[in-house]
This record gives C-alpha cells, sequence and structure tokens, in this order.
C-alpha cells in the first residue's frame, strides 16, 4: 500500500513554523496573516490553531493573536537558528573569556522574554551577579536593553505589550515613559551596546547581528568595578565587539 501523507499534520506543522519564524522575531500574528501566510482557509486554520493551543504549542496571550506556545518554544530552542548560534559563538565567546579572566553571557529574547542561552564561567570569577532579576526585572538587564535597542519598532511594541514599561526601579533614565525608553534606546544603539555601572558591577553589553543587520542576542559581560577601570572597561567592550563581529560571519 503506497504511503500518503496526513494533509492536516502538514497544515500544523506549517502554522508551527511560520509561529516560531515570527517569535524570533518577537512578532505575534493574527488568525487572517496566518491563513494568508500558510495558505489555509481561516476556518481551518483556526481549528488548527485551537488544537495547538490545547496541547501546548500554541499560545493566543490576546484576543485575536497567536505566538508559539511553551511546548513549541522548547522545542524551538533546539532548533537550527538558536542551535546554530550556539554551536558558533560558543567557542569564540569560550576564548574571549579564557583572555579576558571574566564571565560571559549569550542571552535572547524569543516571544517577548529574555533568555540565557549560555553562560561561560572564567576560573576565577563565580559571577555574583545574580540572575533572581533576569526574569521578573528584564529591563535591569543590559543584555536585554542592548536587543532592545536594536528591535523594529514592531518587535519592541510586542516586548512592551508582553512586559508593560520599565519600572522606576529597573530603569529610572526611562522616567516610566515610551519616550524616555525610545531615548534610552537610541543613546544605547549610538554607542554600539551600554558600557555603565551596575552597582558594583561594570555592565557591558553588545549585540549580535544576523547578516540582514536583525538583532539575534546580544553578549554580555559583568565585571567589578573593584578590578576594571575605565580603559579595561573599554578594552573588553571592544573585545565583545569583535567576538559578535566573528560570531556573525560564521552564521
Amino acid at each position: 500500500m503506497a504511503y500518503q501523507a496526513v494533509k492536516s499534520v502538514k497544515k500544523a506543522i506549517a502554522i508551527l513554523e511560520l509561529l516560531a519564524d515570527r517569535s524570533l522575531g518577537n512578532r505575534e500574528m493574527t488568525l487572517r496573516e496566518i491563513a494568508r501566510e500558510t495558505g489555509l482557509l481561516p476556518v481551518t486554520a483556526r481549528n488548527l490553531l485551537r488544537t495547538l493551543e490545547e496541547c501546548g504549542y500554541v499560545s493566543n496571550p490576546r484576543h485575536g493573536r497567536y505566538t508559539e506556545g511553551t511546548r513549541c518554544r522548547e522545542l524551538f530552542f533546539s532548533g537550527s537558528v538558536l542551535r546554530q548560534l550556539r554551536m558558533v559563538a560558543e567557542p569564540a565567546i569560550r576564548r574571549c573569556v579564557h583572555d579576558l579572566g571574566e564571565s560571559l553571557l549569550l542571552v535572547s529574547i524569543i516571544n517577548g522574554k529574555r533568555h540565557e542561552l549560555l553562560r561561560c564561567q572564567a576560573a576565577d570569577d563565580p559571577l555574583q551577579n545574580p540572575q533572581w532579576h533576569a526574569a521578573r526585572h528584564s529591563y535591569a538587564m543590559r543584555t536585554t536593553r542592548v536587543i532592545l535597542a536594536w528591535f523594529t519598532p514592531e518587535q519592541l511594541d510586542f516586548f512592551i505589550a508582553e512586559n508593560g514599561l520599565p519600572s522606576l526601579e529597573d530603569w529610572p533614565e526611562c522616567g516610566g515613559t515610551r519616550e524616555g525608553l525610545d531615548r534610552e534606546l537610541m543613546e544605547i544603539r549610538a554607542a554600539g551596546g551600554c558600557l555603565d555601572g551596575q552597582g558594583s558591577w561594570m555592565a557591558i553589553a553588545v549585540p549580535i547581528l544576523a547578516g540582514n543587520g536583525e538583532v539575534l542576542a546580544s553578549l554580555g559581560c559583568y565585571a567589578q568595578l573593584s578590578r576594571t577601570d575605565k580603559p579595561r572597561a573599554a578594552g573588553i567592550f571592544k573585545m565583545l565587539q569583535d567576538c559578535a563581529v566573528s560570531i556573525r560571519r560564521q552564521l
């Protein structure tokens, strides 16, 4: 008996691939957009979306707008784009850690949430900078700010819809307004990244861009101020930029 592909499965996979692709770009999709881009009838797309939502592969955070769900996101983390990014980045980042004697972080924003893809630890650095606020206080993290600075307006709108505007605690310079956030992000982009103090740490972060200029991730370092003067901080910043360029060329 000849094998026959199950058309409904192929249609569901087409939806998941589309949502996963848009999720890397931090974009929601409407039913109409999904139907148009997959070539499905709206009623078919709606039924498949409801089924995928019940199974945890699709999320409907706002009425009529869809993103990948938790289970889809877990699969996506081992998918081609992020897997390739991590595979390419890890050797370059480990060389950088060896040369600097500082720990480095590779961070991405997926579906409006900050995710730490890789943490490379220096031998003599416990990286005491806490992770406790990375999810609940994402705006406070310079690795987040750098990615947002290279986001398109659409991507930034999506992130704000998911997380709200930065609080005065997390980013006082923004003043709790969209205008203040836009101003701060413009300054970060003009500077090529973040290089400023955060408590007893010097927080340094730069973007990792795709060939088309789209931001994929950020590379960050939290160096103790007690051993990091301005010239050393500038040297770390330059080394991270060179590392980010090297990663982009290999993608």
